[in-house]
């Protein structure tokens, strides 16, 4: 009988960001959609600063318990050229990753710093490369390249907070001159809609700058788009794309705010506990234009992986606004999958596939030149 290797598989999560307790809700999740026959499974929990503890298996154990047990138990991983080192008493052991699976939301698990740290020590991983990371978790850069390629965006103005504090008086005069009430104020790197304010005069203008300054040096402000509901599409692939059903998230606040996300269906749920309608009650020619134009969108900035693509539409006008790309979404936007016919386990497989594709690609590339400079008198 012939016995398949298994595919040793790093699942990362944590990390030194607000979302970091999305991204252990995530991981708790996903633990529970992975085949363990064809895998070989090694949970890195990294703390908020950022170091990588191994994990036992998650499975349905209480999340907070386990945390504090893998800190305490203090089984630290070195990360190294395709493979990760670990301690078992005085020997070190040494463990080859096939590849890692990404489920670091947010901060540095999803702005592009793990990406290239994986790059570095020759790690395949899921998701989008440093680039498109980082392109897709700085909301500026992502409006300026929508505009580019001729896709409607709400008027906005960002700036860093150190400008603000130096010429507050001119910025919000500008702000409200330009952009106008009611606008929405958001760290331009955050995410789950941390640090968002809506706000509607000068007083809670400045309140909103202030606490969005404490997520971010980088501030956007954009003119709420009135009377527009929010539409989801998720993207998975690289040359060959496909777009998921979209939804259209149902919520109580004036915007999709954190708790809307992630404080109504239990500590185990993250955006699966969000109340939502799939597909979104829209017209089909307005669903197949969003479809499309995330696939348009996901090709030119983030590239390969998956991500969810988060738009605005407003029915009066007929406008459809793409808003914000997340590349490592959370609960990796399985609900929006599974009703588009492709089960937790399958998605699982489908990212790790692709991530030995963007493996197998680099292979052909050259990475080194010979150019006898040194040989010179």
């Amino acid at each position: 009988m012939t016995t398949i290797k298994q595919h040793n598989l790093a699942i990362i999560f944590g990390g030194k960001s607000p979302e970091h307790e999305v991204s252990i809700v995530t991981a708790f999740q996903v633990s529970n959609w992975i085949n363990r026959q064809k895998y070989q499974c090694y949970f890195i929990y990294l703390d908020r600063e950022n170091t990588p503890f191994l994990c036992p298996a998650l499975f349905h154990k209480d999340p907070h318990n386990i945390i504090t047990k893998v800190i305490n138990k203090n089984n630290l991983v070195r990360f190294v050229k395709g493979a990760i080192e670990i301690n078992q008493g005085l020997i070190k052991k040494k463990i080859d990753l096939d590849s890692a699976l990404l489920l670091t939301h947010g901060g540095t698990g999803e702005n592009g710093e793990l990406q290239g740290t994986l790059d570095f020590f020759n790690i395949p991983y899921t998701g989008s490369n440093v680039l498109g990371s980082a392109l897709g978790m700085d909301k500026v850069l992502t409006k300026d390249l929508l505009i580019r390629m001729g896709f409607n965006t709400a008027p906005y103005y960002w700036f860093n907070i150190s400008d603000f504090n130096n010429n507050q008086s001119e910025i919000i005069n500008r702000l409200e001159s330009e952009i106008k009430y009611p606008a929405f104020v958001k760290p331009a790197s955050s995410g789950s809609s941390i640090g968002i304010s809506k706000v509607t005069n000068r007083k809670d203008l400045i309140k909103a700058i202030n606490l969005a300054s404490s997520f971010d040096n980088k501030i956007l402000v954009e003119k709420s788009i009135e009377n527009a509901i929010d539409i989801n599409c998720a993207v998975i692939g690289e040359n060959s794309l496909l777009a998921s059903v979209c939804e259209q998230p149902i919520f109580e606040d004036n915007f999709l705010s954190f708790k809307e996300k992630y404080l109504k269906g239990g500590k185990t749920k993250g955006m699966a506990g969000l109340s939502r309608i799939i597909p979104a009650p829209i017209p089909q020619k307005i669903s197949d234009e969003i479809r499309e134009n995330s696939k348009i969108i996901f090709k030119k900035i983030v590239g390969s992986g998956m991500a969810r693509i988060d738009f605005l539409y407003q029915k009066k006008t007929g406008k459809i606004y793409p808003n914000e790309i997340n590349t490592i979404p959370g609960s990796l936007a399985y609900y929006l999958w599974e009703a588009s016919g492709i089960k937790p386990q399958q998605l699982i497989e489908r990212l790790v596939e692709l991530a030995q594709e963007r493996k197998n690609q680099k292979k052909n590339l050259k990475f080194s030149f010979e150019s006898k400079i040194l040989d010179q008198k």
